[in-house]
């Protein structure tokens, strides 16, 4: 009992007096007892010779037993009033047992004692005596309602706060638990289902949030003075925590989950596409088997690529844990990216070779386009298009290139190497018979008698273009040597004539663009020593030899091994439209002015027998001064 509650002690002890006599009445009658034979005599003689006692006492006496038990129940209703305030300390059960105590015994004192107003009892006497259940009544409903119940209604209070924050703590732990247990993997599964994945955080988040907030209500209510708002605050907290339902909110996370990931799983794994240089799908089911079909864990131990995602999605439903779920998308993603290295490895020479062939095929057309000669039309029938059923040409090598792609997006690599390495090897020949056509004109002007035939071009090519090399050039007759692997010159007298005081009238220019620095101006003469006397004789100028000098870059760089630091050519190796003063001359000028390809560019002699000596700058190979100087010469005079 609460110490400042002594006054509403007394009250309740005082209510209870004219009730304990009314019990102890009840009970006499009951069991039929009288004063005189209870004992009681001395006590009830001085009570009953007051008169208006002594006729309640004959009312009460010949009372029903229903009026005696209700003023027992009066009595029990008045000790339970005692019993909730001063032992339990139970607000409700106190104020009920008042209540009913009051009422009934107000009720029935003057029902049962009405008899008495037609009594000859003295007025004050009656008052007074009908003021007995009103100030019992009175001092009942004053002790209960005045009695300290904040201080016991915040001390049950902060008692079932308590029990509020265990349950609330073991919802989070399990919720927390299951969290854990049933979303593995997350990280890997916001590649396949983003915004699933990122539902279920906020959803966790949300909830949790929700938890923390119901612990910041808890311990305001803590904090309250008021014991009725920190009850109604209480009763509000444990209301909201049994709307917390851990297992529910996992349940509906976990379908938000299954939802998206089955919506991403179709999108990302419901066909597997591997995509080419070109942009073109491959096949993948040409693939051997240990490519395309992947063991899934937890799931079958074959499944084809295409059909992943059906396992992945039966996975989603049936698994425990998402968990699984990711280990399986791991698995399928590891598997995919080893096929697709397969894939690029296998493809890599393949596109080389295209690439290859390509850039050759652009050459050809540019040396082609470049030429202008009688028979012009026809090495566009030969070289480009292809007319003749016997010969390869550019036409048809194309054509093998799309063979080459279409096999390579069938997963038949090695088909599709096979047809890209032959292309190349076609197309190269193309090139080198185009450069070789190119100096034939050059050939013809200077009357020369023979050419030399590089070993990869075969004869049917110059057997198809021949005869409209005569055909275009008046008394000149053209025969291949297949023997000594030669072009052979014939002119006709006149021609020759014609033709020889022409060379002996002829002065040429030497290129004022191609001396000094590579653009810079000439310093040089327009001779050159030759044969042993150094007799002086003019040479051309690069624009009247380009392709004569194409063709020996091209010569050179192909014999030029990128081991050696120096390179020595003996001229009567060389093809003879290589091995001509005009030619050597400006290959030795242009590569001897290109100083970060070449220290040094020897000519001994423009004529056979003699040699043309190459020495590469420092840090350079020769294969790449010779190739960048090929190119150089090309860019600059095409």
């Amino acid at each position: 009992m609460p110490r400042t509650a002594h006054g509403q002690t007394i009250a309740w002890g005082a209510a209870g007096v004219p009730l304990v006599i009314a019990l102890v009445q009840t009970l006499l009658a009951l069991f039929g007892y009288t004063s005189s034979s209870a004992g009681l005599t001395p006590i009830a003689e001085p009570v009953l010779s007051i008169p208006v006692l002594f006729e309640a006492a004959v009312v009460f006496k010949n009372s029903s037993a229903v009026v005696m038990g209700l003023f027992l129940l009066i009595a029990l209703a008045w000790a339970a009033q005692g019993a909730a305030m001063l032992v339990v300390e139970h607000r409700e059960a106190a104020y009920g047992a008042a209540t009913l105590s009051s009422v009934l015994f107000f009720a029935l004192f003057f029902g049962v004692y009405a008899p008495l107003t037609s009594a000859d009892i003295p007025l004050v006497q009656l008052g007074a005596f009908y003021a007995v259940p009103v100030c019992a009544a009175a001092l009942q409903l004053v002790a209960v309602g005045t009695y300290p119940w904040n201080e016991v209604v915040l001390e049950e209070t902060g008692d079932d706060l308590g029990r509020l924050e265990a349950d609330l703590a073991n919802r989070r732990s399990a919720f927390n638990t299951d969290f854990d247990t049933r979303f593995e993997g997350l990280e890997t599964l916001s590649n396949v289902a983003p915004g699933g994945v990122r539902d279920v955080r906020e959803g966790a988040d949300e909830f949790r949030a929700r938890l923390d907030g119901i612990d910041e209500d808890i311990a305001e209510i803590r904090s309250m003075s008021d014991g009725e708002a920190a009850q109604a605050a209480r009763a509000g907290v444990e209301s909201e925590i049994d709307g917390v339902d851990p297992d529910a909110r996992i349940e509906e996370l976990t379908e938000r989950l299954r939802q998206a990931l089955a919506s991403g799983i179709r999108t990302e794994y419901g066909e597997f596409i591997v995509s080419s240089e070109y942009g073109d799908r491959y096949r993948t089911v040409n693939l051997p088997t240990k490519h395309r079909e992947v063991s899934i864990p937890g799931g079958a131990d074959a499944v084809h690529l295409d059909h992943v995602d059906e396992e992945l999605e039966s996975l989603t439903r049936t698994a425990n844990s998402f968990g699984a779920v990711a280990a399986a998308v791991e698995a399928v993603d590891a598997h995919r990216q080893r096929v697709r290295a397969h894939v690029r490895e296998r493809e890599a020479p393949v596109v080389e070779a295209i690439s290859t062939t390509e850039a050759r095929l652009d050459t050809l057309d540019e040396q082609i386009g470049a030429m202008d000669v009688p028979f012009r039309d026809r090495i566009d029938e030969v070289l480009l298009a292809g007319r003749d059923p016997d010969l390869v040409g550019a036409r048809d090598v194309r054509s093998k290139l799309d063979s080459a792609r279409e096999s390579l997006h069938d997963c038949q690599f090695e088909d599709a190497l096979s047809t890209a390495e032959d292309a190349a090897t076609q197309a190269a020949t193309l090139v080198t018979t185009a450069e070789l056509v190119s100096t034939l004109e050059a050939t013809i002007d200077a009357r020369h008698a023979t050419v030399s035939i590089p070993t990869e071009i075969p004869d049917g090519y110059l057997e198809a273009i021949l005869p409209a090399i005569r055909a275009g050039y008046d008394g000149v007759d053209a025969t291949i040597d297949a023997a000594g692997g030669r072009i052979t010159f014939t002119y006709d007298a006149v021609a020759g004539e014609s033709e020889s005081s022409t060379e002996v009238d002829a002065v040429n220019d030497l290129d004022s663009g191609d001396t000094g620095d590579r653009d810079g101006p000439s310093n040089e003469p327009d001779t050159v020593g030759t044969g042993s006397g150094r007799e002086s004789v003019r040479v051309a100028s690069p624009e009247e030899v380009v392709d004569g000098v194409l063709y020996a870059f091209r010569e050179f760089e192909r014999a030029a091994d990128g081991d050696d630091r120096i390179v020595q050519f003996r001229l009567e190796d060389l093809p003879e439209a290589v091995a001509t003063p005009d030619v050597l001359v400006n290959v030795e000028r242009f590569a001897g002015r290109q100083s970060d390809l070449f220290e040094a560019v020897d000519l001994q002699s423009p004529e056979p027998p003699g040699f043309i000596e190459f020495t590469p700058a420092d840090g350079a190979s020769i294969e790449r001064s010779m190739s960048t100087a090929h190119r150089r010469f090309r860019e600059k005079y095409t």
